[in-house]
């Protein structure tokens, strides 16, 4: 066994560090460090932004020219800080033989990490002179589209700039240093996540990529210190997340398998939507987008194991890509066969092979999904998104999230996104779900009832298409989920009519008393509202059944609660029979045998009945579902920068 503590061990990775800093003397002067043989990474306002430029680059006391081959765009006139990211890429014309490169790790450390930052700075006697400097991480802070590392804990000097930030978690480097907090204090600094390169040019960034993988493919200077530094942590932390990930050796393999694989993809599916499809539901946007599928794994592998114990996302992501079938059949063996050492060694074999063999026309029922949600400073603006579910786990997004907007121009985008999505699914003629993810003061609009394509204004969203409506306070609360998977699947055990319960909020059944009941029953499933959940004390009700995770509720769009017919006091749910149960009644044999993933198309049909038969009176002339499928979950998105019209607001 080796025993070598692991102080030495990072002292080795610190000395090897040391072996990888350059000084770089361009736009100014500060630090770089080699990623790749010949390959330099700095700050684009210390080597400059001018694609093929020259610079000067030292290494060991020898000066090299250098080519910038990528950098982010200088600042506007006037302004301190280059823009986010402030990164560069440097080719060096002679590069110098046999030199080491950092391995990367673009994984964001936690707060408290410790890191070595080295570089060169010139505090003493005015000549640039190298410097290591042992720091902390500490939160970030948002700057201009991007997120800066706060590096805290001691002095950040003039010249450090561009100079690695080496994990003491990770053996891996997460950042560089952009800029000091404070020059002459012990303040720290501000670093950038090295995943950041992705926004510099697409080509660029995928050679950068390549040639690192391929150098440590071959040298392992670097990754038997690493190695040793990752398995101490985990062994010093054994409830640490990163417990039943892939270990380092088995990581650089799958990097080696996936920048052989062919970029290709079958039609329509993007980096994004692979990553989606890999992830646990509700998976919040990758900061940077993927560009290849290294990016995708290395974006997978920072995410929590899956509660449940299943594949972890990168297992997860290599079976789908084995699915897909786009290469040669023998390095797609070597991915199957992989997946399934790497998913053996973690007890995870059956999951593995279940994954590989998952048949790609699973039935799945393709939707179109949009959201409206209050904006953070003002609940009277709301952002709008759009997507199209195409498959299980693939959400293709309709475009980024739109700025805060008063309601009415809000509804106008929702309907102009729908028509597009729509369209996008096979048009107006081809019936598909449409599911609205909408705020409680929203739920009751009236949607069904929108003519959205002027050449027919006698069609109805609701005719034409299967309209459900979900509540965005589930959706945005996590710890919800557990009762909501809960009644879901106890929801499939028996046909609908068998499980509606009636539910008003009068009489017995008051927040507190419903609240129990849900906490008791979870074969409480499937709810018929007796009015519309904008109207007391029915919205007290509604709110609660939301919190207990009841997937599935009707009822009458616009109405107010009936009024009781023997005026007795209305009981607890699943125990007394409503005593206002006209609509009840109704809803009950309109759904008569009909399965759970089956009522959205019933309500569609009844929809159409009651234009057919012409009466008010019909229960599809107002019926509103609430159909709320967990597996059917959106990606979480970031929250968009605050608009023009929110400035100045408050709430």
């Amino acid at each position: 066994m080796n025993t070598v503590p692991k102080a030495q061990v990072l002292q080795n990775l610190q000395r090897l560090l040391a072996e990888c800093r350059v000084f770089v003397d361009g736009e100014s002067t500060g630090s770089g460090f080699f990623v790749a043989p010949g390959l330099v990474v700095s700050c684009a306002h210390v080597a400059g932004a001018g694609a093929g430029d020259r610079i000067t680059v030292k290494w060991q006391e020898r000066s090299y020219v250098g080519i910038i081959l990528a950098a982010s765009e200088p600042p506007s006139y006037g302004m301190p800080l280059w823009p986010f990211p402030d990164l560069a890429v440097v080719e060096l014309l002679d590069s110098p033989q046999g030199h080491p490169c950092v391995l990367l790790d673009p994984q964001l450390p936690w707060d408290e990490t410790s890191v070595t930052v080295t570089g060169y700075t010139s505090v003493l006697d005015g000549t640039p002179a190298p410097r290591k400097v042992v720091l902390k991480i500490r939160g970030d802070t948002g700057y201009q589209n991007g997120e800066l590392l706060e590096l805290h804990g001691g002095e950040v000097n003039r010249g450090l700039s561009g100079g690695p930030v080496l994990s003491h978690v990770s053996g891996g480097v997460c950042s560089l240093v952009k800029a000091t907090r404070s020059e002459g204090t012990s303040l720290g600094g501000y670093s950038v996540s090295l995943s950041a390169l992705r926004r510099l040019d697409p080509q660029v960034y995928v050679r950068l990529i390549t040639a690192h993988d391929a150098f440590h493919d071959k040298d392992s200077r670097w990754s038997q210190l690493s190695d040793r530094i990752a398995d101490d942590s985990q062994a010093n932390d054994p409830e640490s997340w990163s417990v039943g990930q892939l270990t380092g050796p088995e990581t650089r393999r799958f990097h080696r398998l996936l920048s052989d694989l062919s970029t290709a993809r079958p039609e329509q599916v993007t980096h994004l939507e692979s990553f989606f499809a890999a992830a646990p539901p509700g998976t919040s946007q990758p900061q940077e987008p993927p560009l290849t599928h290294r990016d995708v794994f290395t974006e997978l592998a920072a995410l929590m194991p899956p509660a449940d114990g299943g594949l972890p996302p990168t297992l997860a992501y290599c079976a789908d890509l084995f699915r897909e079938g786009k290469d040669t059949p023998a390095l797609l063996r070597d991915v199957y066969d992989q997946v399934l050492i790497a998913a053996g060694r973690l007890g995870l074999g059956e999951h593995a092979r279940s994954r590989l063999a998952r048949a790609q026309g699973e039935e799945h029922l393709p939707s179109v999904i949009g959201r409206l949600r209050h904006s953070a400073r003002d609940h009277t603006h709301y952002r709008v998104t759009a997507w199209r579910h195409v498959a299980p786990d693939k959400f293709v997004p309709a475009g980024p999230e739109s700025e805060a907007l008063p309601l009415p121009e809000a509804l106008n985008l929702l309907a102009e996104a729908l028509t597009t999505e729509i369209d996008l699914m096979g048009g107006i003629s081809r019936p598909g779900l449409i599911e609205l993810i909408l705020p409680h003061e929203l739920i009751d609009e009236d949607f069904a009832d929108w003519t959205l394509w002027p050449g027919s204004l006698y069609s109805t969203l609701g005719r034409k298409q299967q309209v459900v409506v979900r509540p965005l306070e589930r959706h945005e609360n996590s710890g919800l989920r557990h009762a909501w998977e809960q009644r879901w699947e106890r929801l499939a055990e028996k046909t609908v009519d068998e499980v509606l319960v009636c539910i008003c909020g009068r009489g017995r059944q008051h927040q507190v008393a419903l609240d129990a009941a849900f906490n008791t029953n979870p074969s409480l499933s499937a709810l018929v509202l007796a009015g519309s959940p904008r109207s007391e004390p029915v919205r007290q009700a509604y709110l609660v059944a939301v919190d207990a995770g009841v997937p599935l509720m009707l009822w009458s769009r616009g109405t107010e609660p009936a009024q009781h017919h023997d005026m007795r006091p209305c009981g607890t749910p699943l125990q007394d029979v409503c005593p206002a149960s006209a609509f009840f009644t109704q809803v009950r044999t309109t759904l008569e045998g009909v399965q759970r993933d089956d009522v959205p198309a019933r309500i569609c049909a009844l929809r159409n009945a009651a234009a057919i038969e012409g009466t008010t009176d019909h229960i599809g002339e107002r019926v509103v579902v609430l159909w709320d499928d967990p597996l059917r979950q959106v990606p979480r998105t970031r929250l968009a920068p605050v608009s023009r019209a929110e400035e100045g607001t408050t709430q």
